[in-house]
């Protein structure tokens, strides 16, 4: 920043103000050149105010439009990416994927029972675990996340036709995300809870994972 100190003369005598310029052109006027990138304040080089820092209502709304298309393109292809694991292909899950949330729906086959005729746990987990990853990615559009600590809450076992898992991104420490899960039955009612955390892995985000 160019700094001049003057002399202003006024009704009340002579007052000392700072003068300032370009830094890049040295200009004096009050005229700004645009050649310098604002930073986050909008501001300039010189310290005052950007006017090409400004945005229109217009330019806002097509800034806005082009992140949620973007947004909108990352989750489905989280969701295709999802349906193409080779790991669900005994489940055939449906899945919707939201930013923050996640929905994994699994209709229970004959293969996810105990003897008993009850759900196997390892299916309610699976239902979670999946819920709640994919709620963090969701929010990471670069790599794959990976769980640091998943931890589960079984109630009774249950005969039903179908399982609901919800996650929910609920906050971040550090480079972790916290997220919470919750699994109900066709009926609508909870039959357990989880939570933990995930971390973002080296695995990038590629068509060659399925995400396309």
């Amino acid at each position: 920043m160019i700094e001049e100190k003057k002399s202003l003369r006024t009704n009340k005598g002579l007052r000392d103000y700072t003068y300032l310029g370009c830094p890049l052109t040295n200009n004096r006027s009050a005229w700004c050149f645009r050649l310098c990138a604002p930073d986050k304040e909008g501001n300039g080089r010189c310290g005052r105010l950007a006017p090409h820092s400004l945005k229109s209502k217009i330019q806002r709304g097509i800034e806005q439009h082009n992140k949620e298309k973007l947004v909108e393109a990352h989750l489905e292809k989280l969701e295709h990416m999802y349906l193409s694991g080779p790991c669900n292909k005994d489940y055939d899950p449906g899945v919707l994927v939201s930013e923050g949330e996640a929905e994994i729906v699994i209709a229970v086959q004959d293969q996810h029972r105990n003897p008993d005729g009850s759900v196997n746990s390892a299916v309610f987990y699976k239902a979670m675990a999946d819920a709640a990853a994919l709620a963090v990615n969701s929010v990471v559009d670069d790599a794959l996340v990976q769980t640091g600590r998943f931890a589960v809450s079984f109630s009774r076992p249950l005969n039903t036709k179908e399982l609901v898992a919800r996650g929910r991104l609920v906050g971040t420490s550090e480079d972790h995300y916290l997220v919470e899960t919750a699994l109900s039955d066709s009926d609508g009612n909870e039959i357990a809870r989880g939570s933990g955390e995930f971390s973002a892995s080296e695995v990038t985000l590629s068509e060659n994972i399925g995400y396309r």
